[in-house]
């Protein structure tokens, strides 16, 4: 599950490069010139970042379960997800067609003059099992499947967070969260919501203060954006560790 924190920790880096743009071009830029959607854009793509990386995390973790890779926690709802039966039947398919491809990958493994040879029953199991367990491991329709059943669904919101991550874990999320970044478990959620709810003001809403005459937008500067990516950084990581 590495490459999940791998690439968030890219898309943090973009984020940053945008704020330092933003601050290079105001420093010549006159007043005048408003700058401030570019700040906007970070802060919309600092909660993607998170996001994408729950929704890549949770993959990921479920499919190193499905290959007994990773184990499943008794009280996860990973046994719970539904896939399609015309996906699934690839795994029997498998099963049913054993004779047709295991021949042909025990010699591609271990080589063409491989069962030119006399062995015993006992002697022929490790190819076989690793045979079998080399084709079930390739589990592309079952990656197919929890994409395409998590594409829909959004993981900004502390109560969405913790429902994906009960997928591959009975961890207490936002308890261990909290513990490893020495703040009460309300407060981290309060400012996820917080960071949440203005983004969707500026990618629901054009971040418009209905208060103010039109035109007016709600206030933003470098220096919440920053505590913003911070903070989300923080999160990410710290999730990461948990897991």
């Amino acid at each position: 599950m590495q490459s999940a924190l791998d690439q968030f920790r890219i898309s943090i880096q973009r984020v940053r490069d945008l704020i330092a743009l933003h601050t290079s071009v105001k420093a010549q830029a006159t007043a005048a010139l408003d700058l401030s959607d570019i700040l906007r854009a970070a802060l919309v793509l600092t909660v993607s970042a998170l996001d994408y990386y729950i929704h890549e995390v949770v993959t990921l973790g479920m499919l190193e379960i499905h290959r007994g890779q990773r184990a499943e926690p008794a009280s996860s709802a990973f046994s719970r997800f539904q896939v399609s039966l015309g996906s699934a039947r690839e795994d029997r398919r498998i099963a049913i067609d054993i004779a047709s491809w295991i021949e042909t990958d025990i010699q591609q493994v271990y080589g063409a003059n491989f069962l030119q040879q006399s062995y015993t029953i006992s002697g022929l199991i490790p190819a076989i099992s690793n045979s079998i367990l080399n084709r079930l491991n390739n589990t592309s329709w079952l990656e197919d499947e929890i994409r395409k059943g998590l594409s829909y669904k959004s993981f900004q919101q502390p109560d969405k967070i913790a429902d994906a991550i009960r997928q591959i874990s009975d961890k207490q999320l936002w308890d261990e969260v909290a513990s490893k970044m020495s703040k009460p478990p309300k407060d981290i959620k309060q400012q996820l919501t917080l960071i949440v709810d203005r983004r969707n003001k500026i990618a629901h809403e054009a971040d418009i203060d209905p208060t103010l005459n039109i035109g007016n937008r709600w206030y933003i500067d470098e220096s919440m954006v920053g505590d913003t990516v911070d903070f989300i950084e923080q999160v990410v990581e710290s999730i990461h560790q948990i897991l």
